[in-house]
C-alpha cells in the first residue's frame, strides 16, 4: 500500500471518528397529536446531522408523568398550559411555541361529509348521529377528555360519548363508530379516514403546543439545535401540512 493511500485512509478514519463523536441521540417526550409533522422534521434533521431522535410518551398524561419523575430525556412537547408547572424541570429560556392544534370531525374514507360549519349545524349533526367517538381519557388522552367534557353540555343531551382505543382516525377507519372527534393532526395521520371539517370556533376546542429542553438532558446542545431546526421559518409548511395553525396573538 502506497504512502498516499495510507494517508488518505487515515484522514478518512479521523473524519469518520469525528462525525461519530459529534453525533448524539436525543429523546423527545411528545404526545401523538404532534407526531406527524414532528417526525418528518426529525427524519430530515437526522439525515442532515446524523443525530437520531427517539420519541416517547405518546399522550399528554404520560408525557407529564415523565417530566414530573425526571425520566431521562432531552425535550418535552406538551400543551403550552403545562409549561408553568414544568418550569423547574426545563432549561432556562429554551421554551418555544409550536402552534395551535384545532379539533375536527373524522369519517371513514368515502363517508358522508355533513355541514358542521356553524355551532347550530354541528350540534344538529351530533344529535342526529347519536354517537361521537373520541380517544379514551383513561389512557391519558387530553384531547379525548376535552371531547368527552364537551359532550356533557346540555345541548348534546342523549348523545353517546364513545371512548376508543388508540388514535381517533384509526378507530373510525376500523369502524368503531361512524364519526369521531379529536385533534386534526391525529386525523390527518390516519389511513382510510378523512377530515370532515374543523369544529366551529364557538366550541373553543383546540390545544396550543410548546416545546422545551429538559434540565436532565444529557445532550442539551443537540436538543436545542433540534428545536431551532424544528421551529425555523422553513419548517412552517411542515407544521401547516400536519394540521397546525398559528397561535392567535393575544
Amino acid at each position: 500500500m502506497g504512502e498516499a493511500v495510507r494517508l488518505n485512509l487515515a484522514a478518512a478514519f479521523v473524519m469518520l471518528s469525528s462525525m461519530t463523536a459529534q453525533a448524539a441521540d436525543i429523546t423527545v417526550y411528545a404526545p401523538n397529536i404532534v407526531a406527524g409533522p414532528l417526525r418528518k422534521l426529525a427524519e430530515s434533521w437526522t439525515a442532515e446531522t446524523g443525530n437520531k431522535v427517539t420519541f416517547a410518551g405518546f399522550n399528554v398524561g404520560r408525557v407529564r408523568t415523565a417530566v414530573e419523575k425526571n425520566d431521562p430525556g432531552d425535550i418535552v412537547v406538551a400543551p403550552t398550559g403545562n409549561f408553568a408547572e414544568f418550569a423547574p424541570k426545563l432549561a432556562q429560556g429554551s421554551e418555544r411555541p409550536l402552534g395551535r392544534i384545532p379539533f375536527g370531525v373524522v369519517v371513514k374514507t368515502g363517508g358522508t361529509h355533513p355541514d358542521i360549519s356553524s355551532h347550530e349545524k354541528f350540534v344538529a349533526f351530533v344529535k342526529k348521529t347519536g354517537v361521537l367517538a373520541h380517544a379514551d381519557p383513561k389512557t391519558g388522552s387530553l384531547t379525548g377528555a376535552m371531547v368527552e367534557e364537551m359532550l356533557k353540555r346540555s345541548e348534546f343531551a342523549g348523545v353517546e360519548a364513545r371512548p376508543i382505543k388508540g388514535m381517533i382516525g384509526d378507530a373510525i377507519a376500523r369502524g368503531d363508530a361512524p364519526y369521531g372527534g379529536g385533534a386534526i393532526t391525529e386525523i390527518l395521520m390516519a389511513k382510510d379516514a378523512e377530515l370532515v371539517a374543523p369544529f366551529p370556533d364557538s366550541l373553543g376546542l383546540h390545544v396550543d403546543v410548546s416545546a422545551a429542553v429538559l434540565k436532565v438532558s444529557a445532550a442539551p446542545s443537540d436538543a436545542e439545535a433540534f428545536l431551532r431546526y424544528a421551529t425555523r421559518p422553513q419548517a412552517a409548511s411542515v407544521w401547516k401540512e400536519g394540521g397546525f395553525i398559528e397561535t392567535p396573538k393575544k
